[in-house]
C-alpha cells in the first residue's frame, strides 16, 4: 500500500484552503493516490456555511506533521479472551508467529497481555496440584486441551475447588471432595473416586464407565469425561487449561495510540524490554501491534501545500515532513524543499481554478459535492468576480462546475457571503484570528487579518475592542505591524486598521491619511493583490 499523502491549506484556513485541499484529494484518490485533506485552525462561518451546504466532513485538524503511529501499517491483532486456555494460547502465537497476544474484555478493551515468555515461565514453574482451581480453569478449557469426550455433565457442576490427583493406590483418604481425578480402567478406583464426591473424573486411553458406576456419577453429581491421552499426558497436559488471564502481564503495560508520534514511540520501547506492544484506538479498544521493526524505514510524511506557499504560513513542525507538491495562487516565498517538486502556481482568483483545472486535464469529473466546494472556494476568493485578481479563467471554470454543482451562482453568493459574514456573537478577538496570515517583509513581521461584510458600520461597536487586542497580540508577540482591512463585498470598499510600525507610510501609499489608527480604501478588496504589495513597498521604502 502507498503511503498516504496529507494536503493542507495555510494555518486560519479559508473557504479556498480547505475546498481546494478537500478537491485536491478527491483527485488524488481518483487518480490511484490515497490521500488526505487536513486542516490546521478552525474553520470560519462562511466555510462552515459551504461544508454543511454539500454535506461535506471537515477536514481532520492537525498540529503536527511529525509521524505517528497511524501512518505506519501496524500488524493485525489478534486479541484473545481473558478465559482462553494457554494451549490454545500457544497454539495462536506459534501459527501466526508472534509474540505476545493482547487479551481483552467483553467491550473490547484491553485488560492484559500474554506474552511467549508468560507461557514458557509457566513450564519453568513447580506449580502445585491445586493449580487448576486456584486459576478457575473452566470445564471447556479441560475438555478442549484433553481433546476429550463427555460421558456425562450434570446441570450443575461441583466447582473444581480441588487438587488434581492421579488414583493409582487404593488409599482413600488420598482423595477429596471437589478434586479432579484422573483414573484408568480400574473400576474399584472409578468407584472409590466417585464416593468421595470428586468435582471431574478424567477417564484416560478412552476408558467408558461401566452402567452401574455411570449411574453412581449421576447419583453424586460427579463429570465424567474420557480421553485417548495417557494417565501420563494428561497429567502433564492438564496444567495448559489454565486461562491466560492467571498468567498474563497485567501492571505497567505499555501500549500506543493511533496519534503517538513516533518520536515517542521509540523513547517509549527504548526504556521497556517487550518485542511487541498493542495499539489502541480512540476508545481504548487494541487495533493491532508495533514492533521496533515497523520504525526502521523513513517514515517522514508526505505532504502537498495548497493554497500557500510560505514557511511561516503553514504547519510549525513542517521540517518534518517531505514536500512534494504546492498548488498556489499566491507570490512565491520561502518554502524549501529537499527535492525537486510539482510547483504549480497560476496568476488566477483562486487556488480552486488550479485545481478544477487539474480535474478537467486528468479526465477525471469531480463528485458534485466537490464541485460545489470548488464553485464556493472561486466564489469567495474573487468576491464573485468583484476582486481585481479575478481573470477570465476564473469565469470559465466556475461556468463547467457550476453545472457539476447543480447550484444558481448568484443566488448562492449571497447565501454564502451573508453566512461568512455575519458577526452575530462574534468577539474581537475571535474576528482577529478568522481569516489572518503573516508575512515577513524586509525581515519585519506583519500580520494581516481581513473581514468581509455587507456593512462597515457593523462594526463600529466594536472597532476600540478590535484596537486593543491588536495592541496586546503586538506587545506579546514578536510581530511589528498588525494590519486589520474590514471590506465590503458590495461596496467594494475597505477600512484599514494599523497597530504598530509603518501606520503613515502604508497609509500615504493609497494615497489617504491616517485617523486614529485607520483610513478608508476605495476600489480595495483584495489582500493578496492589492492590499500585500503596496505595503510592502511602504515597508521597503521606509527602511
Amino acid at each position: 500500500m502507498k503511503n498516504k499523502i496529507y494536503i493542507t491549506g495555510h494555518k486560519n484556513p479559508d473557504t479556498d484552503s480547505i475546498c481546494s485541499a478537500l478537491a485536491l484529494a478527491e483527485l488524488k484518490n481518483k487518480m490511484g493516490e490515497p490521500a488526505e485533506a487536513i486542516r490546521l485552525g478552525n474553520l470560519n462561518r462562511e466555510t462552515e456555511f459551504v461544508l454543511n451546504f454539500f454535506n461535506v466532513e471537515a477536514p481532520r485538524l492537525k498540529t503536527s506533521i511529525k509521524p505517528q503511529v497511524r501512518d505506519i501499517e501496524i500488524d493485525p491483532a489478534y486479541c484473545v479472551s481473558p478465559d482462553m486456555s494457554m494451549a490454545n494460547a500457544m497454539d495462536l502465537i506459534q501459527k501466526n508467529n508472534i509474540n505476545s497476544l493482547p487479551v481483552v474484555d467483553d467491550t473490547d478493551n484491553l485488560i492484559g497481555i500474554v506474552s511467549l515468555s508468560n507461557i514458557a515461565s509457566t513450564y519453568m514453574e513447580i506449580w502445585d496440584d491445586s493449580i487448576i482451581g486456584r486459576s478457575n480453569t473452566s470445564f471447556e478449557n479441560i475438555i478442549d486441551v484433553l481433546r476429550a469426550k463427555i460421558i456425562y455433565k450434570p446441570d450443575n457442576l461441583r466447582p473444581m475447588s480441588g487438587k488434581m490427583a492421579v488414583k493409582a493406590i487404593k488409599k482413600e483418604d488420598l482423595i477429596k471432595e471437589g478434586d479432579i481425578v484422573i483414573v484408568g480402567d480400574d473400576k474399584f478406583d472409578q468407584e472409590s473416586a466417585i464416593n468421595n464426591n470428586i468435582s471431574l473424573l478424567i477417564l484416560t486411553i478412552s476408558t467408558q464407565l461401566d452402567d452401574d458406576v455411570l449411574e453412581l456419577a449421576k447419583k453424586r453429581g460427579v463429570a465424567v469425561i474420557t480421553t485417548g491421552l495417557s494417565t501420563f499426558m494428561v497429567a502433564r497436559i492438564l496444567p495448559q487449561a489454565v486461562p491466560v488471564n492467571y498468567v498474563m502481564t497485567k501492571e505497567n503495560l505499555v501500549v500506543f495510540h493511533k496519534d503517538d508520534l513516533i518520536d515517542d514511540v521509540r523513547e517509549k520501547m527504548s526504556q521497556s524490554r517487550f518485542r511487541s506492544y498493542p495499539v489502541l484506538d480512540n476508545k481504548n479498544q487494541v487495533i493491532g501491534n508495533i514492533s521496533r521493526y515497523h520504525l526502521i524505514s523513513n517514515l517522514r510524511k508526505k505532504l502537498i501545500l495548497v493554497d500557500h506557499n510560505e514557511k511561516n504560513q503553514s504547519i510549525d513542525d513542517i521540517d518534518s515532513a517531505e514536500i512534494i507538491q504546492i498548488v498556489d495562487h499566491h507570490r512565491v516565498a520561502n518554502i524549501s524543499t529537499s527535492n525537486p517538486i510539482y510547483f504549480r502556481n497560476e496568476p488566477v482568483g483562486s487556488t480552486a481554478t488550479i485545481v478544477s483545472k487539474m480535474f478537467f486535464e486528468n479526465g477525471i469529473k469531480p463528485s458534485r459535492a466537490i464541485a460545489g466546494l470548488l464553485c464556493s472556494a472561486i466564489i469567495s476568493d474573487t468576491l464573485l468576480f468583484r476582486s481585481p485578481t479575478s481573470t477570465e479563467t476564473d469565469k470559465y471554470v466556475l461556468e463547467k462546475m457550476k453545472k457539476i454543482a447543480a447550484i444558481d451562482v448568484e443566488e448562492y453568493a449571497m447565501e454564502m457571503f451573508k453566512a461568512g459574514t455575519s458577526l452575530e456573537g462574534k468577539k474581537a478577538d475571535e474576528l482577529l484570528k478568522s481569516d489572518v496570515k503573516d508575512f515577513s517583509i524586509e525581515n519585519k513581521n506583519i500580520r494581516v487579518c481581513q473581514i468581509f461584510t455587507m456593512n462597515l458600520s457593523s462594526l463600529e461597536s466594536i472597532e476600540k475592542d478590535l484596537k486593543i487586542e491588536m495592541e496586546n497580540f503586538i506587545n506579546e508577540n514578536s510581530t511589528d505591524t498588525f494590519i486589520l482591512m474590514i471590506t465590503d463585498i458590495f461596496k467594494e470598499i475597505s477600512e484599514i486598521i494599523v497597530v504598530g510600525e509603518f501606520k503613515k507610510e502604508i497609509a500615504e501609499k493609497f494615497n489617504a491619511s491616517i485617523d486614529n489608527d485607520k483610513f478608508i480604501s476605495k476600489g480595495l478588496l483584495s489582500r493578496k493583490k492589492q492590499l500585500i504589495p503596496t505595503v510592502t513597498n511602504a515597508v521597503s521604502e521606509s527602511l
